[in-house]
């Protein structure tokens, strides 16, 4: 059976035609017809998926490859949902799962809520917007009551589909860092084994 899976590809389009409008025909040929496709900065183009499929890993790779077919030396550069600020976090759980207000997310971020079984999870990127692993964000909201009973299936699924995207993202970060710096990643491998 299959489920409907929402997420997000970003692409660096080739030096060689950096117009995103360039692409847009080929892009429909390929089967992104599912596709809304944002291309407001040259060189760069935003594809919001709708994509059928039996899971989300399987959704991922059909999107990707029917933008690969397209585009042949496009470059992914990440998938979304996945690294959200407090204001994104809120806006994406009122959309798809129960309506949550930034004040609400603040409070969460900040510890100023009782009754909760767990302290909220580390912002993966500090400074002065931080950013949270969606699949982390969900889990604890689940876990400590936020949502009603009736959205634990759709929140499993939501909780699925931005774990794989974290993966993808991960994997795609590690991938670039061992090219530019084999080295280094090496030895950052080494560290993680002790």
């Amino acid at each position: 059976m299959n489920n409907e899976y929402e997420f997000r590809l970003y692409y660096q389009l080739p030096e060689s035609e950096p117009d995103p409008e360039t692409w847009l025909d080929a892009l429909f040929e390929a089967g992104c017809d599912d596709a809304l496709v944002g291309v407001a900065v040259a060189g760069h183009m935003a594809l919001d998926f709708t994509r059928q499929a039996q899971g989300p890993l399987a959704a991922l790779r059909s999107a990707i490859d029917d933008v690969e077919s397209a585009i042949p030396n496009g470059r992914l550069v990440c998938v979304g949902p996945d690294l959200l600020n407090l204001s994104e976090l809120s806006a994406l759980l009122s959309e798809r799962l129960s309506k949550v207000s930034r004040q609400a997310m603040r409070k969460y971020a900040t510890g100023d809520v009782r009754r909760i079984r767990t302290r909220f999870p580390p912002a993966r990127v500090s400074g002065s917007t931080p950013l949270w692993h969606l699949d982390e964000v969900i889990k604890w909201m689940k876990h400590n009551g936020k949502f009603e009973p009736e959205m634990a299936e759709s929140a499993d699924a939501l909780i699925e589909l931005s774990a794989a995207i974290r993966t993808l993202n991960a994997l795609g970060e590690y991938a670039a860092s061992r090219a530019a710096y084999p080295d280094l990643a090496e030895q950052a491998l080494d560290l993680t084994r002790s």
